[in-house]
């Protein structure tokens, strides 16, 4: 019959291999890497399965040991740069492990070129030379960032300076835009095209607190919008 002190060194015993069992189930050895839009794509073989990692572009030597984080997965996942489809691809915001020999951008969000935080932007590169006039029956910037609680889930028409287009990034078009009422930039979510410098009408809906995981998290934007060209 065990007695107290053997019961210890028993769970003590279980817990370390465990733990250890743990540890070795979250490393792998690096198999391939791929290159793509700012993001390096890594396939792992973690010695029961073979698994794809993407994060920030990232020099990877093959043969190494990299560290597996599989908490954010993406299913179904189709790179278009790529023209690849993956039955499943874990997202990281950096790579870590003895295959890992240099870190070339730290930053996730710039590897697609999309700010995090739409309300609190700041625009540098494009400038009003006139005033933007308030589109009939719509909204100014400023106005909907004050009132975004009231508005969320609402339509909303506002008319802008387009300083920023990114086009097919989650299978979407990105727009950024100014006018006359605020320092502050506007995004807009949409399947329209535009170009920047010029003038256009959204009209779209209020979103709030909106997080698309990898660290792209939005406290305000205007999702399915029309885009009008004037």
């Amino acid at each position: 019959m065990l007695n107290h002190r053997s019961i210890i060194l028993v769970f003590l015993f279980v817990s370390f291999n465990l733990l250890t069992t743990s540890v070795n189930a979250v490393t792998g050895t690096v198999i391939s890497t791929m290159d793509a839009a700012g993001y390096t794509y890594v396939e792992a073989d973690t010695g029961t399965e073979k698994i794809w990692l993407a994060g920030p572009k990232t020099k990877i030597n093959q043969g190494g040991t990299i560290n597996l984080d599989t908490s954010n997965p993406m299913n179904n996942f189709h790179s278009k740069t790529l023209n690849r489809d993956f039955a499943v691809v874990y997202f990281v915001d950096g790579f870590s492990g003895s295959a890992v020999e240099k870190l070339a951008n730290t930053t996730s969000a710039s590897a697609i070129d999309i700010p995090k935080n739409a309300a609190t932007a700041k625009t540098k590169a494009i400038t009003l030379s006139q005033p933007i006039e308030r589109v009939k029956d719509g909204q100014t910037i400023a106005e909907i960032i004050a009132g975004k609680k009231e508005l969320v889930g609402k339509t909303v028409k506002v008319r802008g300076k387009v300083t920023k287009f990114t086009a097919n990034v989650m299978s979407k078009n990105w727009i950024h835009m100014i006018d006359s009422s605020t320092d502050n930039d506007l995004t807009v979510i949409t399947m329209d095209d535009a170009e920047t410098g010029q003038t256009v009408v959204i009209e779209g809906t209020v979103v709030l607190d909106k997080d698309f995981g990898y660290g792209y998290f939005y406290e305000l934007l205007i999702d399915n919008s029309r885009v009008t060209i004037e």
